[in-house]
């Protein structure tokens, strides 16, 4: 039987230690936001949600009332760079679609808001420390590794259960949803990365997570009141973009999700 490339795994201790540090380097992103804001804020977000899929893996050493205030905290620090972030998006969206869709200035309407303020950050180290006194709080440290990779196999298989309603359906709230749980395997595989067939998850995860952001962003550009106009070529620009981004994600999507969840739990079990 083939065994794992590194035998050390990922105990509890070491999981509690990766969030913490997790902690510490986004409270150094909310430091840096004054100077550099646009990629400070794409840091923090980016650390928010690793966090997200690292607690997902520690389900079983937090109890369900610390491990909600735990999600309320990271997602207020998300939401509170959403608007930045979205703002930035939708900008260079419209850009690129104009390049690549040779619209002519004048069918090109500017988005209804202007920019928004920067995040408070006072607001955002609150949250951060109060995670950081949560995770101290917890049990995560007492976790064995089949603890942890119980999680990873239950986050694989919800992630295949999104993906086969995603071929039924083009429900924006069903896309949504089967994109963290993307992200989530994303984030664990990079933490799990001694398992087999890790690398290959890492690429394929990345790639689909990045092809359902763009269509989540171009869902969303086309409900702004400027993009929904009738007779406006943008809504047919939208509309024939995610058609092809569809095709795409559902294909690497199946490949992604291509062993079923018993063999992809047997198959990681190898390595405890």
């Amino acid at each position: 039987m083939k065994q794992c490339r590194d035998s050390t795994g990922l105990h509890g201790r070491k999981l509690k230690r990766l969030l913490h540090q997790l902690c510490e380097r986004a409270q150094d992103d909310v430091r840096r936001m004054p100077l550099y804001e646009e990629s400070a804020t794409h840091q923090l977000r980016v650390r928010v949600k690793k966090m997200l899929a690292l607690l997902r893996l520690a389900r079983a050493g937090i109890d369900e009332h610390t491990m909600q205030a735990m999600r309320l905290h990271l997602r207020t620090i998300k939401n509170t760079c959403a608007t930045n972030r979205d703002h930035l998006v939708q900008s260079r969206l419209i850009d690129k679609l104009a390049r690549r869709f040779h619209l002519a200035p004048k069918h090109r309407p500017h988005l209804m808001s202007g920019p928004p303020s920067a995040p408070s950050a006072s607001t955002l180290q609150h949250q951060l420390y109060a995670m950081g006194q949560l995770i101290d709080s917890t049990c995560i440290g007492s976790l064995s590794e089949e603890q942890i990779l119980a999680e990873h196999a239950r986050c694989y298989r919800k992630g295949r259960r999104l993906m086969k309603e995603a071929f039924e359906t083009t429900d924006k709230r069903t896309l949504h949803r089967w994109r963290h749980r993307v992200k989530d395997l994303y984030f664990q595989s990079l933490t799990l990365s001694h398992l087999p067939g890790a690398g290959r998850r890492i690429k394929r995860a990345q790639r689909l997570g990045h092809l359902l952001g763009r269509d989540q962003d171009l869902a969303n550009l086309s409900q702004e009141p400027a993009f929904a106009m009738r007779r406006s070529p943008w809504a047919q620009v939208i509309n024939e973009h995610r058609e092809n981004l569809r095709g795409r994600y559902l294909s690497l999507g199946h490949k992604l999700y291509a062993p079923h969840g018993t063999r992809f739990s047997g198959k990681i079990a190898v390595c405890v």
